[in-house]
């Protein structure tokens, strides 16, 4: 493979990686409960992931305390549903 197969591929990988990783960035943000694409169908619980989310932007952030802190802020959430 000469240097120009080389750049276009690398090139090639790279938008391709990159298009992938903006197409799931908005299927998460999307607020769409089912997903049909190209035979693959998935089911998502949009309430706690949006739930989860708001969470995380008001809490502060804090250095390495407790790894449970968002696990228990969910779990005082669901209880106070």
């Amino acid at each position: 493979m000469n240097s120009d197969q080389q750049i276009f591929w690398t090139f090639f990988l790279t938008t391709m990686c990159g298009f992938l990783l903006a197409l799931g960035r908005q299927m998460y943000k999307s607020k769409c409960k089912e997903i049909h694409c190209c035979c693959v169908h998935i089911v998502r619980d949009v309430v706690s992931e949006e739930k989860i989310d708001e969470i995380q932007m008001h809490q502060q952030p804090q250095s390495h305390t407790s790894s449970n802190s968002l696990e228990n802020s969910i779990v005082s959430q669901n209880n106070q549903i």
